[in-house]
């Protein structure tokens, strides 16, 4: 593993990289990468109503990402912010209820695990209590080591057909600047690989280091990771990336 990624970040530069990172942009096939925490499973959270508190509900997001409420019964909300399940919790309890004036607060996060490698003092598995940024993980693996390539730092996901897919988040000056489009929300099962050198080819090297990788890479609320595929997604990585087969972690 070492001696492949040794040889992988020492190719010459000549292929594309992976684009920077900014607040909003989705990583290639949809997975959101944003400075906000989604509700993910294991989660709890509550509704309350401030004029009806009849209706108050708590609720856990079940690993299929979904919730089932007081009045409104089954409801989507694994995959959203806050703000987005407070919105979709309106529209369907206005069904029931005349303007419902409603609130939704996180009593309980669901414990993260990030896998960490690379040009860090410490790597390996980092379990977090609450949700960690990109900078808070690398920060709980000691830090990078000097000299590491923070402007190309690589996120690994499954998206939620089951895909590996991976951008560079560009951390080059988050210390200082402690920009939150440049400091992204992790998602359990994130692997975040630390380069030393520019990767020639960020293809290549998702492909073959994903196959070695002592973690499972995956995405999606509740969503499986699928068997091997053959389809190629089409990604802005300049190549398409293959998807990469279902790890059991240790």
């Amino acid at each position: 593993m070492a001696a492949f990624a040794t040889t992988a970040l020492c190719l010459a530069a000549c292929a594309p990289k992976a684009p920077n990172i900014a607040a909003g942009t989705p990583i290639p096939g949809g997975v959101p990468l944003t400075p906000e925490h989604t509700l993910s499973p294991g989660d709890q959270f509550e509704v309350r109503f401030p004029f009806s508190p009849e209706f108050n509900d708590r609720a856990t997001i079940g690993q299929d990402g979904r919730v089932s409420l007081k009045l409104i019964g089954v409801a989507l909300l694994g995959g959203l912010t806050v703000e987005e399940a407070t919105s979709r919790l309106k529209s369907q309890y206005a069904k029931q209820l005349k303007a419902p004036e409603l609130s939704v607060t996180i009593r309980r996060y669901a414990p993260e695990v990030i896998y960490i490698d690379g040009w860090v003092n410490r790597t390996g598995i980092v379990r977090s209590e609450i949700p960690l940024t990109l900078s808070r993980a690398l920060a709980q693996a000691g830090g990078v080591k000097t000299g590491a390539k923070t402007d190309e730092i690589l996120i690994m996901r499954r998206d939620a057909s089951g895909r590996t897919q991976a951008v560079a988040a560009g951390l080059g000056r988050y210390a200082g600047a402690g920009r939150p489009d440049q400091d992204p929300m992790l998602k359990s099962f994130d692997v975040v690989y630390v380069p030393k050198t520019a990767i020639a080819s960020v293809a290549s090297f998702v492909q073959e280091y994903t196959k070695n990788i002592p973690f499972a890479v995956s995405f999606g609320v509740g969503t499986p990771a699928p068997p091997a595929q053959t389809v190629i997604p089409q990604t802005n990585l300049g190549r398409p990336l293959p998807p990469s087969p279902s790890v059991t972690p240790q």
